[in-house]
């Protein structure tokens, strides 16, 4: 794990920048779909929008927390790589449930579209910083 101190080189690395982009996308996703309600419910009444909305309120919540963690050099590796892992495959049902709900409610306004495209890429992201984890925890000699 390495002694704590601040690392300032998190901040410009790719997975610093990729977590961050994570961080403020899921913000974004919060702000359009708990800023409209959506046939009379609130953004976590209607299932569909509840989970793709539920879920991106937890994964911001971890995502600072681990973002945290890393800035301050304290690296869990592992358990960042299962994070990921599951994350995506949250994150992969949440993009089709609002997709789903989308084409069931003809709800096909410019922020829905928005808030579908920042849920994309926070998946892709998610995929993205496994791959890097996968490559930056590799601390053995390959022979």
């Amino acid at each position: 794990m390495g002694e704590v101190r601040f690392n300032s080189s998190y901040l410009t690395s790719d997975r610093g920048i990729a977590k961050l982009v994570q961080i403020i996308l899921g913000l974004v996703v919060c702000a359009i779909m708990c800023a409209n309600w959506y046939g009379g419910s609130s953004c976590f009444g209607e299932g569909r929008l509840g989970y793709a909305s539920g879920l991106n309120f937890v994964i911001v919540v971890i995502n600072i927390i681990l973002f945290l963690l890393n800035l301050f050099n304290i690296r869990l590796y592992r358990i960042e790589q299962f994070y990921n892992v599951v994350s995506s495959i949250l994150f992969l049902i949440a993009i089709i449930l609002l997709v789903w709900y989308m084409i069931a409610s003809s709800a096909w306004g410019a922020w829905m579209i928005v808030a579908a495209i920042c849920i994309l890429i926070i998946f892709a992201l998610f995929q993205y910083d496994f791959k890097a984890n996968r490559t930056f925890a590799d601390d053995h000699i390959p022979i």
